[in-house]
């Protein structure tokens, strides 16, 4: 009877075990060991992440993956950028995903990931042809027959697009497309008259490979909200501590009026934030594992949230953006740091 108890016992505890999950994969030491962050990134996203003349990679999503790597590696051209989704962190491919993926219940309660924060407030739109007759969503409401693609796998848009045809009752048509090659295949090969995308991609695509043409059009108006986040496996805690800091740190620098350019300068203020911040107060790395200068790095090689936004995006870009929902709370937008201590 007791031999009997303690099998039972013994197997309890084997099967206990046996359904944990994996531990911790320790990232950071991964990534010191290799030398460069892997980063997961979506293809043709200007703006976010493009592919420019001479090979590299450029864009914000890109910039907040050097960002990581200047805080880990001190270098931040130490990243290995590939297109990748979510899967990729479950089979470990990548150590981080920057694909401007919206942070929803069920990918954060059903998937074995984690979101760090948003760094990106967006909301889903539409482009059209011209020729649907139509320069805002009011008016093609009223358009009967539309073809809208929409990515239907592991994406948000088919659900927001048949919920809005669903709520408002429209003679719309959706056209299920995998990816996002396959979307705008289907819509420049006339299968759509319009895609819906997050607007802001839309936005850019129209002004960078479209040129601004007029045979297509972005309306004005979206009908979701799309908070994009970074993504991480949910094994590792620390990591994605860093990961979500690493932005709050580009927000907090804009916030106290710190600059890639100007950061130096700032070595002798008396504003205990700034101390911090720049790693003369002992202390900012301690929790990851990292020297007290991570924070001073990310803002000298790479830059506060207002540069990546205005370089990438902003009036420094092509794309002459406004900040909008984007912009720190200072000034009205829903960019916020948790406090520097």
């Amino acid at each position: 009877m007791t031999r009997r108890f303690y099998l039972t016992a013994f197997s309890a505890v084997a099967l206990f075990f046996s359904v944990l999950p994996p531990a911790s994969a320790a990232t950071i030491d991964s990534i010191r060991d290799r030398g460069f962050v892997s980063c997961g990134i979506t293809e043709r996203m200007p703006g976010f992440s493009s592919i420019q003349s001479d090979g590299s990679w450029a864009g914000m999503n890109v910039d907040f993956c050097k960002a990581l790597a200047a805080a880990v590696l001190r270098d931040a051209s130490a990243i290995k950028v590939q297109s990748f989704w979510i899967e990729a962190l479950t089979t470990r491919d990548i150590d981080v995903l920057h694909a401007g993926s919206t942070w929803t219940l069920s990918r954060d309660s059903e998937k074995n990931i984690n979101f760090p924060g948003t760094i990106f407030y967006d909301g889903q739109g539409f482009l059209a042809h011209a020729k649907v007759g139509a320069k805002n969503l009011k008016k093609a409401k009223t358009v009967s027959g539309i073809n809208v693609c929409a990515i239907a796998e592991t994406s948000t848009a088919g659900n927001n697009l048949s919920e809005y045809i669903k709520n408002n009752n429209l003679d719309w048509k959706i056209i299920p497309v995998k990816t996002l090659d396959g979307m705008w295949s289907a819509f420049f090969g006339g299968r759509c008259d319009m895609v819906i995308h997050d607007r802001t991609a839309l936005m850019t695509v129209h002004a960078d490979r479209l040129e601004g043409s007029d045979d297509y059009v972005v309306f004005p108006e979206t009908i979701s909200k799309e908070p994009l986040s970074p993504a991480v496996r949910s094994d590792d805690e620390k990591w994605e501590d860093l990961v979500r800091w690493t932005t709050f740190i580009t927000i907090a620098a804009e916030e106290l009026g710190v600059n890639s350019k100007n950061i130096d300068s700032m070595t002798d203020s008396p504003n205990p934030t700034i101390a911090r911040l720049l790693g003369k107060t002992k202390g900012i790395g301690k929790g990851f594992g990292l020297d007290d200068k991570w924070a001073y790095r990310v803002i000298k090689q790479v830059g506060n949230y207002g540069e990546i936004f205005e370089r990438n995006l902003g009036f420094g870009s092509k794309f002459k953006l406004k900040r909008g929902l984007n912009d720190l709370w200072l000034r009205g937008g829903l960019m916020i740091s948790p406090p520097l201590r």
